[in-house]
């Protein structure tokens, strides 16, 4: 998707040329051009109907909404709120939205609304939003 399709989707106010805006039009540009850099390759995506058992290793974004059995690697991965994973999860970056129960290691862990969790939960950064329900417990990681 390219970058001005990004700004129009997530800040339609900004795809005016006022001059107000013009500042953080340019610091926003160069955050999205500079999350598209880190994600080289096109996201995996785990659709609602797929059920997979194994291990995923991505350099790049996964996404889940269907139910995967076993180890996901990457850097960035989204649990949305269909999505099932029993198993194991290591990421820089996590957003668990849907029911998870296992291990997971991530330097930045986002815990949602909607969220089930249960088992050892290893990260540096955490936010857990109201109404997540989570059973397991929490370990910093070491740096």
């Amino acid at each position: 998707m390219l970058i001005a399709d990004l700004k129009a989707k997530f800040f339609p106010s900004m795809t005016k040329q006022d001059n107000s805006n013009a500042d953080n039009a340019k610091v926003i540009s160069k955050k999205l051009e500079s999350i598209s850099t880190n994600f080289k390759s096109t996201p995996t995506i785990i659709s609602r109907d797929l059920r997979i058992e194994g291990e995923i290793i991505s350099p790049g974004l996964i996404e889940i909404e269907g139910n995967i059995k076993g180890i996901i690697k990457g850097n960035s991965v989204i649990l949305r709120e269909n999505g099932v994973v029993e198993g194991v999860i290591i990421a820089e970056v996590l957003s668990v939205r849907g029911k998870f129960d296992g291990t997971i290691r991530a330097k930045n862990l986002n815990i949602a609304t909607k969220a089930k969790i249960t088992g050892t939960i290893e990260y540096d950064l955490l936010s857990v939003e109201d109404g997540a329900c989570i059973d397991g417990q929490f370990k910093r990681l070491e740096k």
